[in-house]
């Protein structure tokens, strides 16, 4: 009766030291939870008025003309003057094109593709059409720029890209020190022409990962153009609790450029720090589409390690328990 008293009353202790040693677990889980998930709030500073001496602005960003052979055609967009100072600012055109798959610009490199940049002209304050031009732009005001694409009777079929640039040219001050700061923004001309157009896409990969410790969930896939003229791929994302309900959802539309491959990337912004959820995402260009489903876990390091430590202690407090109930058995039967 004694040695069962004494097996007892180890038993009790050891009950007691390993519901103890879980307390302090999930206590340090609650605590390091609490800041992940509810972290200090940031101070909000009030915005600064000032307004900057020279401050440029371009609209709209971008245009998407029909290049027909032998026409001229006239387009126009804006410049702003946001700063407190007037200024002057050229503008002049570039090729546009890419160098690798995460898009890249090039404004130099010439292809059967920029041809459109030869085709650009800009009307100066005389009427007349010239490869550059420069202008000025008073505080708070606006200033239209006129531009002319003058197509040639003799052009390939498929899409054509330039880059305008908008540059501000700074005013001398020699308090610089010869270092000069330029701001230059630029407008996309995107053509079309109604010569032969192939379009071709392939979708040659879609991955989206089902475990992270942290940072944000992304999916990624690429996406080729075959053709000779660009396209719009579709890229969407949708987010929902494990058993139903839609958390977050997105889709955005990416140019993909004749005779290149894009690798696309989105993120699930406001990725929280842990959950469990149902992610759908789908790519389509043009026919071509993809779709995947995956269940995705988000859980931080920390957690993991706590986790372990219950599952060890609990595996412990198990495998002494039964040593304990086998040599009690054993004392009976003596």
């Amino acid at each position: 009766m004694l040695a069962k008293s004494k097996i007892t009353s180890t038993q009790k202790n050891l009950t007691r030291f390993l519901n103890q040693a879980m307390a302090v677990c999930l206590l340090v889980v609650g605590v390091v939870a609490g800041a992940t998930f509810y972290p200090e709030t940031p101070v909000v500073h009030a915005e600064e008025t000032e307004k900057p001496a020279m401050r440029i602005q371009v609209s709209p960003t971008d245009n998407r003309v029909s290049l027909n052979k032998g026409e001229t055609n006239e387009y126009s967009f804006n410049v702003d003057n946001t700063g407190t100072e007037s200024y002057d600012f050229k503008v002049y055109v570039t090729p546009y094109s890419v160098t690798n798959e995460k898009y890249s610009p090039n404004f130099s490199n010439e292809t059967s593709h920029t041809m459109l940049r030869r085709w650009i002209d800009f009307k100066n304050e005389a009427g007349e059409y010239v490869k550059e031009n420069t202008y000025t732009v008073e505080p708070g005001q606006r200033k239209e720029v006129h531009y002319r694409i003058t197509v040639p009777a003799d052009i390939p079929g498929g899409g054509q890209y330039a880059m305008i640039f908008v540059e501000a040219i700074p005013k001398t001050d020699n308090n610089t020190g010869g270092i000069r700061t330029i701001s230059r923004l630029g407008y996309r001309v995107f053509g079309r022409t109604n010569g032969e157009t192939k379009e071709s896409a392939e979708i040659l990969n879609h991955n989206m990962d089902s475990f992270y410790t942290s940072g944000k969930v992304r999916m990624t896939g690429s996406v080729k153009n075959d053709g000779n003229a660009d396209f719009n791929a579709i890229f969407k994302i949708k987010v929902e609790k494990i058993f139903g309900g839609v958390v977050y959802e997105d889709s955005k539309g990416y140019d993909v450029l004749p005779e290149t491959t894009r690798t696309i990337e989105m993120l699930w912004e406001d990725t929280p720090a842990f959950g469990i959820y149902r992610i759908t995402s789908s790519m389509n260009a043009l026919d071509k589409s993809s779709s995947t489903t995956k269940i995705v876990l988000i859980i931080p390091i920390f957690m993991i390690v706590i986790l372990l430590m219950l599952l060890t202690i609990t595996i412990a407090w198990f495998i002494i328990l039964y040593r304990k109930r086998q040599a009690q058995k054993s004392k009976l039967i003596i």
